[in-house]
């Protein structure tokens, strides 16, 4: 009797001491059973790329430097502080709305006060206060190196200098490198006369650019027409404003 008593006991401490090893190994095969199931968890993700590295940024600023040219020979060009503040339609990533500002900060030299007045036939003309013809000059007179053509040359003794606005419907393609355009309204004004006849109207871009990291951050070169004479060539850094 207290042979059976014994082999019972011991009967069911093996019993106990096998029951963490059996629960712990089925765990263990269910594990592996899920994994599987599911293509294992410990299989790293797939590398994203170039276009998945720029994410769903919305808003976006840039600030850059561009060269302004008024269209008369005897006006230099002058150096703008331009930003550019953007958004960006989230669910078209190559479309987007711009506001940009223009100011120039290193005017443009007017050079009429160092040009010799040369007549048709090679003689000096003297500038005088007597009256001249509705040109501007002298009769048979135009500023030396100005190219012969009175309408090449600003009358306004100012130096070039201005102040932009545009708002603007941009477009941009995806990826690293890009290629872009724009289209919209403009209004400016300068500190010559002749070029403030028509301050506002309809202004157009193109340009290239290249973003580095995630987001919108990066560098752009564009040409962008500002008025029917004045054009401009700028260089704009962008950042990011946030994520979305």
């Amino acid at each position: 009797m207290r042979l059976i008593s014994t082999l019972a006991v011991l009967a069911l401490a093996a019993a106990l001491a096998a029951a963490p090893g059996s629960a712990a190994a089925q765990s263990e095969d269910e594990s592996i059973l899920r994994q599987d199931k599911t293509g294992g968890t410990d299989m790293p993700p797939p590398a994203p790329t170039e276009e998945e590295e720029i994410d769903e940024q919305v808003f976006y600023s840039g600030m850059g430097v561009g060269r302004a040219d008024s269209g008369f020979s005897n006006l230099g060009e002058a150096i703008n502080l331009n930003v550019v503040l953007g958004f960006r339609i989230p669910t078209v990533k190559w479309f987007g709305i711009e506001i940009d500002i223009g100011q120039t900060i290193i005017p443009g030299e007017n050079k009429t006060a160092d040009q010799s007045f040369v007549g048709g036939g090679g003689t000096a003309c003297l500038i005088d206060p007597s009256p001249v013809d509705p040109d501007g000059f002298p009769n048979g007179c135009t500023p030396s190196g100005s190219g012969g053509s009175p309408e090449t040359v600003s009358q306004d003794p100012d130096e070039f200098g201005m102040q932009a606005l545009g708002l603007s419907a941009v477009l941009k393609s995806t990826g690293r490198f890009y290629v872009t355009g724009r289209y919209g309204y403009r209004y400016i004004a300068t500190s010559i006369d002749e070029l403030n006849k028509s301050r506002s109207g309809n202004g157009l871009g193109a340009g290239v650019g290249y973003r580095w990291g995630k987001g919108l951050s990066g560098v752009e070169l564009s040409y962008q027409q500002l008025s029917d004479d004045v054009d401009s060539i700028g260089l704009v850094f962008f950042a990011r404003m946030g994520r979305n």
